[in-house]
């Protein structure tokens, strides 16, 4: 079953923890209305006032072929393609189920064994079943948009927030989503020019050049011009 939002957090905005303690992705609103996200740094950590990026996919953990399973089941064996995983590599992303039988649906992970290259994973999900699968059933293994961000100058990518502090590899963090921030600058943008992301890793640029048409807005400018290579104070618009 869906969850509420929590009011009450473990770790403060300005704190990372290697160890785990809120479901990642979730969402935090502090009392001056700046939004956050419960995120993981990848091994490279991300420096303050940089903007991060999702992971893109597995391809071999892509529409892979499903398994019998009847509604109300939470826990699932799918064969991988020829990529491994490790223990826990989609705790908090998501089961989805992209075609055939039970297709439409998308379940929360809440933990999955490792396995190797073409075997057996074992799934926990977060909640039952609410459509049975079969053998004609594609499904595909997502992790959470929060796992494993990254500073990248791949700008096409899905934000996922900006850091508000330095940020070690491998440890937990809020990513700001929502609100006033300081955020890295590629360019010299005038208050009130929507945001995307740049090509200069971790940076903001202006929206309005041919180049940036293909790139959420993540932000609009505010208070002074940019300035390329300094950080400068953005309103962020990610949710």
């Amino acid at each position: 079953m869906a969850q509420p939002m929590k009011l009450c957090f473990s770790q403060d905005v300005m704190e990372t923890s290697p160890r785990k303690l809120e479901i990642l992705g979730a969402r935090r609103v502090l009392a001056d209305g700046r939004g956050f996200r419960y995120a993981l740094a990848a091994a490279g950590g991300v420096p303050a006032g940089k903007l991060c990026m999702a992971k893109v996919a597995v391809p071999q953990h892509v529409n892979l072929d499903g398994t019998s399973a009847a509604v109300g089941e939470r826990v699932l064996c799918l064969t991988l393609g020829a990529a491994p995983a490790a223990e826990n590599d989609y705790e908090d992303g998501y089961l989805q189920v992209t075609a055939a039988t039970g297709q439409g649906h998308q379940y929360r992970i809440l933990s999955n064994s490792a396995a190797a290259a073409s075997g057996r994973m074992v799934l926990t999900l977060a909640e039952p079943l609410r459509a049975a699968l079969d053998d004609t059933t594609k499904v595909s293994l997502t992790a959470s948009p929060w796992r494993g961000v990254a500073p990248s100058d791949q700008e096409e990518n899905l934000p996922a927030g900006v850091a508000p502090c330095d940020v070690p590899g491998g440890h937990h963090f809020w990513s700001q989503s929502s609100g006033p921030a300081l955020c890295l600058s590629a360019d010299a943008s005038a208050p009130g020019t929507m945001l995307v992301p740049a090509a200069t890793t971790g940076a903001l640029a202006g929206a309005g050049s041919p180049a940036a048409q293909d790139k959420p807005v993540v932000a609009v400018a505010w208070a002074t011009a940019g300035v390329a290579g300094q950080y400068r104070p953005c309103c962020l618009t990610m949710d």
